[in-house]
């Protein structure tokens, strides 16, 4: 029971911060040939090696699209054409902006004082 209570907690969060994103929704970019290709291509890798992490996936996704011919990747384009053609019809204002990432903090014991912080 106490299981059950935590889930309906985490869903009425979920849903309070789904409020203030309802006001100004994120817009996804269109996917890339690439992207159509391995969405396909990592459910099935998922279904044979379900153990497989999805980083290890990944890396196989790029190796193995790198080495396929250009005929061989056109369905994908045409499929990302469509889709880049649908989301500037539904989205006709939309820019893609990226979000500044945060620095990140390095470890306190690895990381150099900065100059002001230095002692003689």
């Amino acid at each position: 029971a106490a299981k059950k209570r935590s889930r309906d907690r985490t869903k009425s969060r979920k849903k309070e911060s789904s409020n203030s994103s309802d006001r100004n929704p994120h817009i996804k970019r269109p996917m890339n040939a690439f992207m159509v290709w391995s969405q396909i291509q990592r459910r099935e890798i998922a279904k044979r090696c379900p153990d497989m992490h999805n980083a290890e996936i990944s890396k196989r996704l790029g190796r193995h699209w790198k080495t396929m011919s250009d005929d061989e990747k056109k369905p994908f384009h045409r499929i990302a054409d469509e889709l880049r053609e649908r989301h500037q019809r539904d989205y006709p204002d939309y820019k893609y902006r990226p979000r500044k990432r945060g620095k990140k903090r390095a470890n306190s014991a690895t990381e150099k004082p900065h100059r002001s912080e230095e002692r003689f």
